[in-house]
């Protein structure tokens, strides 16, 4: 690359980080605020809410990374013109194929950076953060009861202890409701939580166990050691539930269960997001090159200025609307997954439109 291709390069490089770091910021703030009641009611270490956020984070930069370079063109460029350093490099023997090398160039770059989070990380980030939401809101380590607070525990369990230390748990309340006809409340002065691969128990002692009698009656069993099993789902294994297409790796995209009627049922999903995968990353450089077409190819003069970025806004959106609706369609329609490549398509001849007619202006 020459001077100019640096400097052009440079500049979208900062543009686009910044832009980036804004938008994830955004983005981690409003992911922050639809967590923040997990993460009080469930006390949280700082350690695992980030955790939440970064894996949360892979899902968008795919999608965001079209919208970024297009705005970072933008403000590149219509800086260049409005300082009229695009007009002294056009006079100076600069043609408008390679005052675009450098979007390109960097465009392809974004691509590759997308096409690793669509194909790889995306999916695997996706999976790891249901997992570990999951498991935050089934956890039942002591780690997470906090103290003097009533801890729901699943859909069966409230659990409320007064002190939590090395030594165990102490003055705890229990109250069972997985048989709702017989619910029952516990209460004990100490008890410990058992954590296995297989189970999770707790083992109280010095306590009671009250429930009410099929004549509703209330009863009371007094018990100096009890083992509680807290385990929710008998026979459920979260990792081995069906997931859902955005968090399969290609290779089960593409060969779904055939005893699985989820999976059948699912087929024209599966085939859309296979699809979407790859257009994605193509989305990042077709966009940047309609986009700098466009920019190019229109005259830019100090009384239509605010005309001309309307313009150029306008067909970002139409861009990003056009993907969203492509994406939208390839999964309800049977065998139309191939539309998530008209956005690509369409600013790939509509790019080639506007430099033909940039030239025959330029040849008149």
């Amino acid at each position: 690359m020459n001077l100019v291709d640096k400097y052009i390069f440079k500049q979208l490089a900062n543009n686009s980080l910044l832009i980036l770091i804004l938008i994830i910021s955004v983005f981690s703030l409003a992911k922050s605020v639809q967590l923040i009641e997990l993460m009080v009611s469930r006390g949280l270490p700082t350690l695992i809410f980030m955790k939440l956020i970064l894996n949360s984070l892979p899902q968008i930069i795919p999608t965001l990374l079209p919208i970024i370079i297009c705005l970072s063109v933008f403000f590149v460029y219509t800086r260049m013109i409005t300082d009229k350093e695009l007009i002294i490099l056009q006079s100076s023997s600069f043609t408008n194929l390679e005052l675009t090398k450098p979007t390109l160039i960097f465009a392809l770059l974004l691509s590759i950076l997308s096409s690793f989070f669509t194909l790889y990380q995306g999916p695997e980030s996706n999976k790891n953060f249901k997992i570990l939401l999951y498991t935050i809101k089934n956890d039942y380590s002591s780690s997470l009861l906090q103290e003097g607070m009533f801890n729901t525990i699943g859909k069966d369990f409230t659990i409320f202890i007064k002190k939590n230390d090395s030594d165990g748990l102490h003055n705890i309340f229990i109250h069972d409701t997985r048989d709702p006809e017989k619910p029952s409340t516990l209460i004990a002065k100490k008890g410990k939580i058992i954590n296995t691969e297989s189970y999770t128990k707790i083992f109280l002692q010095e306590g009671s166990q009250q429930f009410q009698s099929k004549e509703k009656k209330l009863s009371i069993l007094y018990f100096d050691e009890y083992l509680l099993n807290i385990n929710q789902s008998k026979g459920f294994d979260f990792l081995n539930r069906w997931k859902s297409p955005s968090e399969r790796t290609l290779d089960e995209l593409k060969n779904p269960n055939p005893d699985s009627l989820d999976d059948q049922n699912n087929l024209q999903a599966f085939k859309a997001e296979i699809t979407l995968r790859y257009a994605m990353p193509i989305n990042v450089f077709t966009f940047s090159l309609l986009l700098i077409c466009f920019i190019l190819s229109i005259k830019f003069d100090r009384v239509e200025n605010l005309t001309k970025t309307i313009k150029i806004l306008s067909l970002l959106i139409f861009l990003q609307v056009l993907s969203i609706i492509s994406s939208n369609l390839s999964i309800k329609l049977d065998n139309f997954q191939l539309l998530n490549f008209f956005p690509s398509i369409f600013s790939i001849i509509f790019s080639f439109y506007l430099i033909l007619k940039s030239r025959k202006l330029s040849n008149d």
